[in-house]
């Protein structure tokens, strides 16, 4: 497998590290901040496996956590292990001062076979999350 970082950031959030990890992990209020997703539900115990179901654009699709360290960082990753074709979103905070620094990776996982598929794939993916992290902080700054 090929990995391709399709889009790395980072921004301040003027909130302690505590009450953004709070806000990223409200799983239902995620269409509130992150693109193109309409609803979400978590399906499974906190932690490694569980499963965070989604629609988007009417259509049912699912992220696995494949890594869960409270009050840092966790990855997401959409498609199972085995499959040929994934994106990974991984996020990191850090304590900066009293406010927090979130660093986003999105990463396209693919098959040596599939480079063209997935050099398309990180080019979208580049455009359709490059303000992320701004909208995060967006409605991080503005929840009661």
């Amino acid at each position: 497998m090929q990995t391709l970082a399709a889009l790395e950031d980072e921004i301040v959030i003027h909130l302690p590290p505590g009450r953004v990890w709070e806000l990223l992990t409200d799983w239902a209020a995620a269409p509130a901040w992150l693109p193109g997703i309409e609803e979400m539900h978590v399906n499974g115990a906190s932690g490694p496996g569980q499963e965070l179901a989604y629609s988007s654009g009417g259509h049912s699709r699912r992220y696995t956590l494949s890594t869960l360290d409270p009050g840092r960082g966790l990855t997401m990753v959409s498609g199972a292990p085995e499959d040929d074709l994934r994106v990974e979103y991984g996020y990191l905070l850090v304590p900066d001062a009293a406010w927090t620094r979130v660093g986003l990776r999105v990463a396209v996982r693919a098959e040596e076979s599939l480079s063209e598929e997935a050099l398309g794939l990180a080019a979208a993916l580049a455009e359709a999350e490059a303000g992320q992290l701004e909208s995060l902080r967006d409605y991080a700054e503005k929840a009661p």
